[in-house]
């Protein structure tokens, strides 16, 4: 069985570490630059979401021109 002193000091040092995250996380966030920070979030988030979305996007344009390619090509056929 542990001693006192060694759980009153893990808790002590459990509590500075919580308060010390969040101190980090309010100065981050009360800086002047507030509006960069939370497009920085909402984009991470958005990735997380769907991490292959540029691809995708991507992909998608490709298939449109290919399909713009073919179809010219039934217009004009080659000589």
């Amino acid at each position: 069985m542990m001693d006192s002193n060694k759980v009153s000091l893990i808790i002590c040092l459990t509590i500075f570490v919580v308060i010390g995250i969040n101190a980090a996380i309010y100065a981050l966030f009360s800086r002047g630059n507030q509006t960069g920070d939370i497009e920085l979030f909402q984009r991470s988030f958005k990735r997380l979401r769907n991490p292959w979305q540029e691809e995708d996007n991507n992909m998608q344009e490709l298939s449109r021109l290919v399909a713009d390619l073919k179809k010219h090509e039934r217009h004009d056929p080659p000589e």
